[in-house]
């Protein structure tokens, strides 16, 4: 962790703190909760494409898996201080203070959970829509925007500092790609090795 690091935190932590933020960029965080963004998602793939949905519903599972299973060990291996922990003496002191929504957490910082969780399912939506064409350019704007928001969120609430939410971003949407491109390409083999030569 870097001082930068520490100083982007505050910035947005304190800079972006309003009666008006708490209510967009605070709450947004709920969406990257998987009980909540998980059946959010599992709803859009039904509206993106019916006739897939089962396959895609397995892209989405197994990403969410794969990335979950990256993500805890990770946080296991570094456990890593969220930011009540880092700036408890300046808080303590009255020179540092940390806008709280939700849990006060102190702990397993890095990666963002929520982030990786927000971009796992954005890349899988993209991915989805994408293929079956059912996905616009500001779809996928949309899409985008509201992973960042929920990274953005992260640090809002006191959560996470900048690296956790960059780092969980990148494990989410890298390992959903990953997931994604594998079982589409193991997909096309299946399909391939069904098909009858014409003679």
């Amino acid at each position: 962790m870097t001082p930068l690091d520490r100083q982007l935190f505050l910035a947005i932590n304190h800079g972006l703190h309003s009666g008006f933020n708490n209510l967009w960029i605070g709450y947004a965080t709920w969406l990257g909760n998987g009980w909540i963004g998980f059946p959010v998602a599992v709803l859009v793939l039904i509206l993106l494409d019916r006739k897939a949905f089962w396959s895609n519903f397995l892209l989405l599972a197994v990403a969410a898996t794969v990335g979950g299973i990256a993500l805890n060990l990770i946080k296991q291996a570094v456990h890593a201080p969220r930011p009540l922990t880092v700036f408890a003496s300046q808080i303590a002191a009255g020179q540092v203070y940390v806008n709280v929504m939700f849990d006060r957490l102190y702990w397993n910082s890095f990666p963002s959970g929520h982030t990786q969780t927000a971009f796992t399912i954005a890349t899988v939506l993209v991915w989805t829509g994408h293929k079956s064409s059912a996905i616009k350019q500001w779809g996928v704007g949309m899409i985008a925007f509201v992973a960042v928001l929920i990274g953005i969120s992260r640090m809002y609430c006191g959560a996470h500092f900048p690296s956790d939410v960059v780092a969980g971003g990148i494990l989410g949407g890298s390992s959903a790609f990953l997931c994604c491109y594998s079982i589409s390409r193991w997909q096309t083999k299946r399909l391939s090795g069904r098909s009858i030569p014409v003679e």
